[in-house]
């Protein structure tokens, strides 16, 4: 009877210690701190703790920078988005948290004006960063811009990279999707298809242009002209990634901008910025505005060229 009593006390002290442990266990792996956030050194935060500005395009409404955003918070990169809504007076009204110059908080810019055109966009833009280096003291900044969007965030470092630090924040990094650097596809005649704000034309066609061997489009359409106008002002610490599609239908387009035109851009900044990247989208998922809407491969890529720490949940996330 004793000997019953001592292997019932014995295997209640076993089932205790086993317990103990896997409760130790699962909480310390519950307490864990996130890997791509409090284990990061303070090089690596000062590196990705910069506020991202998103520019929409062309007729673009609340959702076109909506949805990317969205894909972005879920990855955990950051839960704090704020919204500005530029009015076609060029005011600011913000909605959400107050902008914080030292976070990856995401800035969802919505043009009121949305057909105001890519130069237009270009000032828009400078005075709002205007005044977030002011109110805000906003130093550094990305941006991320689509369409219109991409070459209004470029003409922007362009044209005013030399101001970085005198009234304007420095532009850390540059995505542009779909960027329309050398025309938009359009039809003739010209005259029914031309921005009277800005000089952009919609005249470019499939197979029309192309990139000579040093990379600059053997056609040179107006936009592209103001760009190589200002590309010598580039900030040389300029790190940027180019996303572009191909719908694979033989167009050799996403079905508004055309290939050559949105890779024409690497002409005027390989030579002259730090980074450089290019990634081609190929197929359905690579259409003009899909480019920007749920759509993970580009999402990717984004993630990993802006928060390389948070590369690997980007890459495991559910298509």
């Amino acid at each position: 009877m004793l000997d019953i009593k001592k292997r019932r006390w014995v295997w209640r002290g076993v089932i205790a210690i086993v317990a103990v442990c896997l409760a130790a266990l699962f909480y310390g792996t519950a307490i864990q701190p996130a890997p791509h956030r409090e284990n990061l050194s303070h090089v690596e935060q000062q590196a990705i703790n910069v506020p991202t500005l998103f520019v929409p395009g062309w007729h673009s409404t609340s959702y076109s920078t909506q949805l990317i955003t969205d894909d972005i918070v879920s990855l955990g990169v950051t839960d704090t988005v704020t919204t500005v809504r530029v009015t076609p007076e060029g005011k600011f009204i913000f909605i959400g948290p107050k902008i914080d110059p030292h976070s990856r908080q995401l800035i969802r810019i919505i043009f009121e004006n949305n057909r105001g055109g890519e130069v237009q966009y270009t000032r828009w833009l400078h005075n709002l960063l205007a005044y977030l280096y002011k109110h805000r003291q906003l130093k550094k900044v990305n941006l991320v811009g689509h369409s219109m969007g991409a070459y209004a965030s470029t003409l922007y470092t362009f044209q005013y990279g030399k101001d970085a630090g005198h009234g304007l924040p420095k532009v850390n990094k540059l995505v542009t999707l779909a960027g329309p650097f050398d025309g938009i596809i359009g039809r003739q005649p010209v005259s029914a298809f031309f921005h009277p704000n800005d000089g952009t034309t919609w005249t470019d066609q499939p197979h029309q242009n192309r990139l000579a061997a040093n990379g600059r489009p053997v056609l040179v359409h107006p936009e592209y002209d103001r760009l190589e106008k200002y590309a010598p002002q580039v900030p040389k610490t300029l790190r940027m990634l180019n996303i572009y599609g191909d719908l694979g239908d033989g167009s050799q387009s996403d079905g508004v901008v055309t290939v050559p035109s949105a890779t024409s851009i690497g002409y005027l900044v390989k030579p002259r910025i730090a980074v450089f990247q290019q990634v081609k989208v190929i197929g359905p998922n690579a259409q003009h505005s899909a480019l920007h809407e749920h759509n993970w491969q580009v999402t990717q890529n984004i993630v990993k060229f802006l928060w390389p720490t948070f590369a690997g949940t980007a890459a495991k996330m559910v298509r």
